[in-house]
């Protein structure tokens, strides 16, 4: 890939978006380590909708592997990981941290099904996961018990994701809902595609989004006794999360008609006041 046809390492968060306002919750030295980490990720997974031709994806991808392989060795090309490399040797972030990422692309590229909750979790825990155990580290969040809970936050960050955006992906051909769950209520892809509710969907709905929440919670519990400060801006995530997925509840699970989402000016007042109540 030419270096001429390189993304840009200065784009940032949009403004009113999630992340832009945990962004808000980090120091000045905070953000300038997660930036480069949070556009790694943001190009790299939009290589699942933003390139259609499959042989053109699958070289990307390779290429994003050996650019890695390079950032170790101190040769990455990519402007995005050389800002991320004095990050990454600071805390001393592996290799294997980032390639997560590009194989949660991998599978994307290979299935858009799943036969069964672990493999869905598998997924959601490389796709989002990986990424926030990554911004953890960067946070100086330090026990190995913390940087767990930050896997499992941004595991269940995707769950919600899942469900708010499964009108949106099922229409592109994308399910993000593991099949077993799909034949426990009576619900096929085909349902979910051509935006078709039924009882079956509301139940299947209701489950997947107490299951997500159940994950953000845990995952929220532990996180929470983080060494002070440290792990502010992904408890800022998650509670944004819980508020999208109790909106969802609140619209009886429209999210085949319509996108669930939050006011900038709330995710504002969420961000702000998320940690009053855990100290």
């Amino acid at each position: 890939m030419p270096t001429s046809t390189l993304p840009s390492s200065t784009e940032t968060p949009r403004p009113g978006s999630a992340v832009y306002y945990a962004l808000q919750r980090c120091t000045a030295p905070q953000r300038q380590a997660l930036q480069p980490l949070w556009q790694f990720h943001r190009q790299v997974r939009g290589i699942v909708t933003g390139v259609s031709d499959a042989a053109v994806a699958q070289a990307k991808l390779a290429w994003w592997r050996a650019q890695v392989d390079a950032l170790s060795q101190g040769r990455a090309e990519h402007p995005t990981l050389r800002a991320l490399a004095p990050v990454v040797r600071q805390h001393g972030l592996p290799a294997s941290a980032l390639l997560a990422v590009i194989d949660s692309v991998a599978i994307d590229l290979q299935q858009n099904r799943w036969l069964d909750r672990p493999a869905l979790l598998h997924y959601a825990m490389l796709s989002g996961g990986q990424m926030l155990r990554n911004a953890a580290a960067l946070l100086d969040v330090q026990t190995s018990e913390d940087l767990d809970a930050a896997q499992a936050l941004g595991t269940g960050l995707r769950l919600a994701d899942f469900i708010r955006h499964l009108g949106r992906d099922a229409a592109q051909g994308r399910v993000y809902v593991a099949l077993d769950a799909l034949q426990r209520h009576g619900v096929t892809a085909a349902d979910l595609q051509q935006r078709r509710m039924h009882p079956g969907v509301a139940a299947l709905l209701a489950e997947q989004t107490g299951l997500a929440r159940q994950t953000l919670d845990d995952a929220m519990r532990t996180l929470g006794q983080a060494r002070r400060g440290h792990a502010t801006p992904l408890l800022a995530l998650g509670a944004m999360a819980q508020a999208v997925l109790r909106e969802i509840e609140r619209s009886d699970y429209a999210v085949l008609h319509q996108r669930i989402s939050l006011t900038p000016l709330r995710k504002l007042w969420i961000s702000r006041t998320c940690t009053w109540r855990r100290g």
